[in-house]
């Protein structure tokens, strides 16, 4: 087989999980469930199917940049650095010409730095499938989970198939179409139609066949890339645009091998409290008592050695975070609500807290 590569996005500000998330510490490297950052599990669930780390990139901003602690940089040998964040379809696509000129014939993988799987094997497994199936095609394969309820936070991948076919888990499918984050009624219409599937933002091809794609997809964005690599104008002037806006949903191009690995996209407060609470041990150093209360979710910062007590008296469903110099509590429903807290407090200059 030839060579492959993985490429791990990891310039996002992660703002939907503030306060936990902040300006000089993104979500990525956050830690979480005391198995180091997202982006370090992420750097280790694909280090046992590469064939050595210089094959292991992260797409990141400058700034982010010194935020690389040196345990991740020991584990990668290749950083593409954008001068700033322009969402994911420029940073993609900056990434396929600098691992053009090493190899146009090796097999990508873009992945994000974010995501929590709790099956690292049968994760492994799946990639590996669809790395053998993208060397063989001229196809871009994304990975597509079975939904296990329907969230309304996730994206769709409509697989092409007949109204009677039974999905099989493994089998690759030609993509019918992307969908949107539904609402809830839509969401349950999906779960019965048995062809949808989260999209988890995991995309593989050949670098040439992807390289092909966004030429013809997204035209203004590639002739923009190269007068940028051609020094003509700026990152900065480049289209800001998603991989998935710009491409995967107007290719032709593309098929999904469905997944039924446990995942989950760590993408607010009420996720990231909930995974806490559900995988981790209980904690002898924080007492939390509920009196009249249920399903509430907690974070609080403590010192070492220093005990806690939160008490909810006569509530429920809320999420109270507490961290450094911010307090934070919300009902779960509202969490993403959070970039409007953000907002607000960019317009009373209370930057020190963002």
């Amino acid at each position: 087989m030839q060579n492959k590569y993985f490429m791990i996005l990891c310039g996002g500000g992660g703002e939907r999980l503030w306060p936990l998330s902040r300006k000089n510490r993104p979500k990525q490297f956050i830690s979480f469930l005391q198995n180091g950052t997202l982006l370090e599990q992420t750097i280790k669930r694909v280090s046992p199917i590469v064939s050595n780390k210089d094959h292991i990139g992260i797409v990141t901003t400058e700034k982010q940049t010194d935020l690389l602690s040196e345990q991740v940089r020991k584990n990668v040998g290749l950083i593409v650095k954008e001068s700033t964040g322009r969402n994911t379809a420029p940073a993609i696509l900056y990434s396929l010409f600098e691992l053009e000129k090493k190899d146009k014939d090796a097999v990508v993988v873009f992945l994000p730095a974010d995501s929590f799987v709790v099956e690292d094997d049968k994760y492994q497994t799946y990639l590996q499938k669809a790395i053998e199936y993208a060397s063989k095609k001229e196809k871009i394969v994304t990975l597509g989970v079975m939904p296990t309820r329907p969230a309304t936070g996730y994206g769709y991948i409509q697989a092409s198939v007949d109204k009677n076919s039974t999905i099989t888990c493994g089998t690759v499918y030609d993509v019918l179409q992307f969908h949107e984050k539904p609402n809830e009624q839509v969401a349950k219409e999906y779960m019965k139609q048995g062809n949808m599937f989260w999209n988890i933002s995991v995309f593989i091809a050949k670098v040439s066949v992807f390289i092909d794609e966004c030429k013809a997809c997204a035209p203004q964005l590639f002739e923009q890339m190269i007068a940028f690599m051609n020094n003509k104008i700026s990152y900065d002037v480049l289209e800001s645009i998603s991989i998935d806006y710009a491409v995967m949903e107007k290719s032709k191009n593309v098929s999904v091998l469905p997944c039924d690995f446990e995942w989950s996209d760590v993408g607010n407060l009420d996720v990231f409290l909930s995974l806490q609470k559900k995988l981790l041990k209980k904690r002898d150093d924080l007492e939390i008592i509920n009196i009249e209360s249920e399903k509430n979710l907690v974070q609080v910062s403590q010192k070492d050695g220093e005990k806690k007590a939160v008490v909810f008296l006569g509530v429920r469903d809320l999420c109270l975070i507490e961290d450094d110099n911010v307090i934070l509590v919300s009902h779960r429903r509202d969490v993403e609500k959070v970039k409007c807290v953000l907002d607000k407090m960019r317009k009373k200059s209370l930057d020190e807290f963002i």
